[in-house]
């Protein structure tokens, strides 16, 4: 009798215990979603600036939103990542990779590879049959990184004229992957594409192209550190995507300098960034006109062939 009461005990009190843990939980999720604060999810885009000039809008589409667990199905890089989000949204820089470390970047970028690749996966296998048969395959360079911000100026009345919000409209804080067309961010590190004097269409659009713009500036800082040249239009040469490598130091060093911080000079904000070639189908026609800024778009030290295939080999 006494273990049969004993056992009662112990189902109640575990009972009650979960019944506390769902109450704080769903205490918690409904503080979460009240602040618009989501890190459940990761959000992929696209960024463009084709409406900047003449607008004052840079454009966001959404590629994909994925729950977190099923881009980074490690927990221990999942962890890292939404460590670095945290520190990102403190930080108010929303560049939130540079608080990854160096290790820890590359297979985060490479994960994010994976997903946003798989998006266009059978123009993948139509452009590389463009080397041996005729086809009216292109090809872009786009670069992306992870940010992770939270939007609080006005202007999603313009999308809702019917239904105005309120004082407090803010977008979601979440994980972002963002990519930009590589050319874009050389005009903007250049300083030929700028906004408008007129203004930006709104807090909004305001918020993204501060967002492009730190974008252009890890690019340049990436480009300049990987090629040794400060022109914003140099060639990647070989190293197709982006990435500084790791200078090969001998063991003996690697030892005595263990725990002393990431060697030769790494800087937080160095590999922050990744290339990804995208291919995409065009019209005969486009082909025939041919395109004035492929210089950077398509040929890249591989010949001015746009039907040969020009995937980045990731894992060097």
């Amino acid at each position: 009798l006494a273990g049969l009461l004993a056992g009662a005990l112990a189902v109640s009190l575990l009972r009650a215990l979960r019944q506390a843990y769902l109450r704080i939980q769903r205490a918690r999720d409904e503080g979460l979603w009240k602040r618009h604060v989501d890190f459940s999810v990761i959000q992929a885009c696209v960024l463009s600036t084709e409406h900047l000039a003449a607008l004052g809008r840079v454009e966001k589409r959404t590629l994909f939103v994925k729950p977190i667990s099923e881009v980074f199905r490690n927990e221990y890089i999942q962890a890292r990542v939404l460590e670095a989000a945290h520190k990102a949204a403190a930080s108010k820089d929303p560049m939130m990779v540079i608080q990854l470390s160096e290790e820890d970047k590359w297979h985060v970028l490479n994960t994010c590879t994976n997903h946003i690749s798989s998006l266009f996966a059978p123009y993948h296998i139509f452009f590389n049959e463009a080397r041996r048969t005729k086809s009216y395959y292109k090809s872009a360079w786009y670069c992306f990184t992870m940010t992770c911000a939270q939007t609080e100026a006005c202007g999603r009345w313009f999308i809702t004229p019917l239904k105005p919000v309120g004082a407090g409209d803010c977008g979601s804080l979440r994980i972002r992957i963002v990519l930009v067309n590589e050319q874009e961010l050389r005009e903007i590190a250049e300083g030929t594409l700028e906004a408008p004097t007129t203004g930006m269409f709104n807090g909004r659009h305001e918020s993204r192209w501060q967002i492009c713009q730190r974008f252009a500036e890890l690019f340049s800082r990436q480009l300049r550190r990987v090629t040794g040249s400060t022109d914003t239009h140099e060639d990647w040469g070989k190293n197709l995507c982006g990435r500084l490598g790791k200078k090969k130091v001998a063991s003996n060093v690697r030892l005595q300098s263990y725990g002393e911080g990431p060697p030769g000079g790494y800087e937080p904000e160095d590999n922050s960034i990744l290339r990804i070639h995208i291919p995409f189908p065009t019209s005969k026609n486009s082909c025939d006109r041919g395109d004035s800024n492929e210089k950077h778009q398509s040929s890249d030290s591989l010949g001015g062939d746009e039907n040969v295939s020009r995937d980045v080999v990731l894992f060097e």
